[in-house]
């Protein structure tokens, strides 16, 4: 059951592509206003393409591939890129979670609880390689 469960998990991070899940819109103060899911198209990447990358302007989510993706943490079975950014505002002073289309199903949330919400609006995919250099 525990390996099912995890694997309906969504990724707060993903990447933007066809099929993927658009939930949030960064906001010229560079933090990410959340809206109802909208399921990403052709369309929807061939108006966006050639300014700035998707993942600056815009936030993703998918289904967490878990051993599939670069974050994941197979001693601890879970993504390590959720803790890299809590560390990133450890004296949050946020304590009422903001609104999340997704929080129910969010690998982040799930594994970490709402201190993984705190400083999720300020996290775009671009600054993942950023996190990843962080040990």
């Amino acid at each position: 059951m525990e390996a099912n469960s995890h694997s309906k998990k969504m990724c707060p991070s993903y990447v933007g592509k066809a099929g993927a899940q658009l939930f949030g819109v960064v906001n010229k103060d560079g933090k990410v206003q959340f809206i109802t899911p909208l399921t990403v198209t052709e369309g929807f990447l061939e108006q966006n393409k050639g300014k700035n990358s998707l993942e600056q302007r815009f936030r993703f989510t998918g289904k967490c591939v878990e051993k599939g993706c670069a974050q994941w943490d197979n001693t601890e079975f879970k993504c390590s890129l959720s803790r890299k950014v809590q560390d990133l505002d450890p004296e949050h002073t946020n304590t009422e979670l903001s609104y999340c289309p997704i929080r129910t199903q969010c690998r982040w949330f799930h594994q970490d609880g709402k201190e993984a919400c705190f400083s999720c609006n300020e996290v775009t995919r671009n600054m993942e390689e950023l996190l990843l250099q962080i040990k």
